[in-house]
């Protein structure tokens, strides 16, 4: 196996693991802080008072919520297409399969990326722990599929060398496909030959 192809494996497995993660971590904090609390308190000379405070999820929570599902299903595409491309020879497939990678990729990114930065801005340095931890692992799958992205501009220009169709060199339509063209001749036509000192007979 090419170095690219280690590098892009082990990068799509953790970027499958890290979404896994952070699917579950916002998974858990939307159910922990969506949660409604009734908090008791003294209204009076020996009365007591009840009121319900409603928590609310942040919208960006959600929107990193699809980030992760995004990622995951993205990820197991962008695993599973190229390796069957590949043990079936047919590498043509590149020529389609490598702009989409490398779309699916930049997307991805900017998703991530507006995600993690509107949470940021949300919390600050206040952040609880929860919290926290999903702001870190949205970065993490950030610098991620940045990487990926790089990985797979290196490999159809050549810079690396790739063995999967989606990481293959991009090549012209022309300069692959087109039929060769029958060479010309040039030659000039061959003289026909006479036998000579033949006997004529009656």
């Amino acid at each position: 196996m090419l170095l690219l192809s280690l590098i892009l494996i082990s990068l799509l497995g953790t970027a499958l693991a890290f979404s896994l993660v952070e699917l579950g971590m916002v998974a858990y904090g939307v159910h922990y802080y969506d949660q409604s609390e009734t908090i008791e308190y003294y209204c009076g000379y020996l009365e007591t008072c009840n009121e319900t405070i409603h928590g609310h999820v942040p919208d960006v929570v959600s929107f990193l919520m699809f980030c992760a599902v995004w990622s995951v299903l993205a990820t197991a595409v962008a695993i599973w297409l190229p390796l069957w491309f590949h043990r079936r020879d047919a590498h043509h497939h590149n020529r389609w399969l490598a702009p989409g990678l490398i779309a699916v990729y930049f997307v991805t990114w900017v998703f991530w990326l507006a995600g993690f930065a509107d949470l940021a801005n949300i919390i600050g340095t206040a952040g609880t722990g929860i919290i926290a931890a999903i702001l870190a692992f949205a970065i993490l799958n950030w610098i991620v599929y940045m990487a990926l992205f790089i990985f797979s501009f290196l490999a159809i220009f050549d810079v690396m060398t790739g063995e999967w169709p989606g990481y293959l060199v991009m090549r012209s339509r022309s300069a692959t496909d087109a039929p060769a063209a029958p060479a010309a001749y040039t030659g000039a036509p061959a003289e026909p030959k006479y036998e000579t000192n033949h006997e004529l007979t009656a």
